[in-house]
């Protein structure tokens, strides 16, 4: 059976995005200062020790790289500085995640300083996968910031980023960040980690897999590329005067957004790069570059290396009215696991692979693990953080041969959940794939709700919001 959403579904949508907030660096002599019952701490370079801390500021270069890090109140990163939460430390002979950063007030970033908040296999935790899931209970706001990145985190207010950026090198759509007669500017120059010419890259800004609470806001920025990629955004998106040197910058694809959608004035227009990513899903009104009139190539054609054709036209935003509700079910079978890795702040890193199949009214079709395709995930790839109690945060990566409204193709889809330490899951689901990169089934945008209750082992009942655009 399916039916049009109605105002009770989509006001349930809200509801539930409510319910979702919540090489080894060495330390130097400045950062050497243990954490102390929570004292206000300066970090003037190096690394930061776990432990719990009244307030942090940061004026160096300065790394939390292990370990759990608890801020009561607020943590700020002055004029010029950078604060490193994104590159591995722990555990140290074999790093796979960075410190879990946990903030109880609200996150300021100065003049040209840097943030680099969690950690996914989507950046520097990739090889082993590894995932941290920081959370910060109030705003991120950074004012003339030269890079914000922030990665599977929970924001429980608004994310505000407004101008800098470090200027786009060459000028706008020029290519030039990747150009070696534009050097990469300070702070972010002189983390190694991020800048290292075989893993970094130039200063860019970006959201990705994230949950925040209030409004998402990027604007008047010059940077070399930045994107918002599959977060959930209680409220509202607003994309604006902003310019990447990278062509294929500026994108903003593949949210769950509860308000409304504005980007105006973009250099490049907003659009889906080689990503091959699936439209944002919006509640409210969506104007300009991200108007659910925008079509754009899916994939947007790039010279690569290695060059990519301009896909099929594509919605950049589809309404969450639109869509139409399905029943089904996501059942799981053990194939094999990776090693589990124990970390200093006493969680367990865990990835699991399964094979699945998907039943019901909607997505219909199954995933095969193949081992030789890692650490590229195939199947279904359930990557978590478990604590002590056996509680756990994870975000599962699922690739199906799949069919749906009269057609087939591969459909790449996350789920990010929580399991409760007696065995209770659920969460949110994201169709992530679009275009035709990989056979494709190009069009379809759509997200859902999972959960184990009542159901047997092994398999989570589906509520599956879903359109061919």
């Amino acid at each position: 059976m399916k039916t049009k959403i109605t105002r009770v579904a989509l006001a349930a949508t809200m509801a539930l995005l409510g319910l979702m907030i919540p090489p080894v660096l060495m330390a130097s002599a400045a950062s050497a200062a243990p954490a102390n019952g929570g004292s206000a701490y300066t970090c003037t370079g190096g690394n930061i020790a776990p432990g719990t801390y009244k307030s942090i500021v940061v004026t160096g270069i300065c790394y939390m790289p292990a370990g759990t890090i608890i801020v009561r109140h607020n943590l700020t990163v002055a004029p010029g500085a950078l604060l490193d939460a994104y590159t591995p430390g722990d555990p140290h002979a074999h790093p796979v995640v960075s410190a879990t950063v946990l903030i109880g007030g609200n996150v300021f970033v100065g003049k040209n300083g840097v943030l680099a908040l969690s950690c996914s296999p989507n950046g520097a935790c990739s090889n082993p996968p590894g995932i941290t899931f920081d959370r910060v209970r109030g705003n991120i706001t950074a004012l003339d910031a030269q890079a914000v990145v922030i990665q599977s985190a929970t924001i429980g207010g608004s994310v505000t980023i407004l101008g800098g950026g470090g200027g786009a090198a060459g000028g706008a759509n020029s290519g030039g960040c990747f150009n070696p007669k534009f050097p990469i500017p300070a702070p972010w120059s002189k983390d190694a980690a991020l800048s290292n010419p075989k893993t970094g890259s130039p200063q860019y800004t970006d959201a990705e897999d994230s949950v925040i609470g209030g409004n998402l806001t990027v604007a008047d920025q010059q940077t070399c590329w930045m994107g918002s990629l599959r977060n959930q955004v209680r409220g509202s998106v607003t994309f604006t005067n902003n310019v990447t040197s990278d062509p294929d910058g500026m994108e903003v694809n593949n949210n769950l957004i509860g308000g409304n959608v504005t980007c105006l004035n973009n250099d490049p227009a907003v659009q889906f790069g080689d990503g091959a990513a699936a439209p944002n899903l919006v509640a409210g009104n969506a104007s300009g570059e991200c108007a659910f009139t925008a079509l754009k190539p899916n994939p947007a054609p790039s010279p690569g290396p290695p060059p990519v054709a301009a896909g099929p036209l594509e919605h950049i935003s589809v309404s969450l009215g639109s869509l139409v509700a399905y029943s089904g079910a996501h059942t799981a079978t053990f194939v094999t696991s990776l090693p589990a890795v124990a970390t200093a702040s006493g969680n367990t890193i865990t990835a699991v692979l399964n094979n699945f199949t998907l039943t019901g009214t909607g997505l219909t079709g199954s995933g095969t693990v193949n081992v030789k395709l890692l650490p590229q995930p195939s199947g279904d790839a359930v990557l978590s953080s478990v604590h002590p109690n056996g509680s756990a945060l994870f975000v599962a990566y699922d690739t199906c041969k799949c069919m749906f409204g009269g057609q087939s193709g591969t459909v790449l889809i996350r789920f990010y959940g929580k399991k409760s330490a007696n065995g209770v899951t659920h969460g949110i689901f994201l169709v992530t794939s679009g275009g035709t990169a990989n056979g494709h089934l190009a069009t379809l945008a759509g997200w859902g709700r999972f959960s184990n209750a009542g159901e047997p082992a092994g398999t989570w009942r589906l509520v599956e919001y879903l359109r061919i655009t």
